[in-house]
This record gives structure tokens, sequence and C-alpha cells, in this order.
């Protein structure tokens, strides 16, 4: 009988291990709606036909930071970096003007 006890104290000591399962989904950024989509265009033509080319970017990449190589171990100016990204695509800009309001985003 004391067997049975300690069997039944080792059931109650044991700790248990709660496997907590989340689906992939729940781990995946929001989508936006289509009402959501639409307002966001209409932002960007508002801006884009407001600004500057230059403030346009300036509001579009507000808060990005470049995405590094695994390989680079040095830290970059963020901005510096941004800025030469920037100055490599304005002469293609001028070129997408024209289709911006059927660009997906």
């Amino acid at each position: 009988m004391k067997r049975t006890g300690e069997a039944n104290n080792m059931k109650k000591t044991s700790p248990r291990l709660k496997i907590e399962r989340k689906s992939s989904i729940e781990n995946e950024p929001l989508t936006l709606t289509l009402d959501q989509l639409q307002y966001a265009r209409e932002e960007a033509l508002w801006v884009l036909g407001t600004k500057t080319m230059e403030e346009a970017l300036n509001i579009f990449t507000e808060g990005l930071k470049p995405v590094l190589r695994a390989r680079d171990d040095m830290d970059l100016d963020d901005h510096a970096e941004m800025m030469d990204c920037l100055e490599m695509e304005l002469p293609n800009l001028t070129l997408l003007k024209r289709e911006r309001v059927s660009a997906p985003f």
C-alpha cells in the first residue's frame, strides 16, 4: 500500500509539460482589407501629387532600415545607405510615375 501512495505522489509531483499549439497562420503578418488597400492607394497618390519626389520618398521610407546581408559584420550608417539606394533608384522612379495608380501595394 505504501508503494501505491508513493506512485500517486510521483504522479502529483512530476511536472507536466503542456504543449500549447499555435496555428502557423497566427505568426503571419496581418493583411489589409480591400478598403484599407484602396485608402492606402489614395493616400499615396495624394502624397505623390502634393510633395516633391524626395519628400515623398522620405515619407514612404520613414522608419525603414536597410537589410544587411549576413556576411556584413560591420555596422553601416543606415541613413547614408538608404540615401545611396534612393540616389540609384531616382532615375527609375520617373519611369514608374506614369503607372503609379496601378501599383500593387
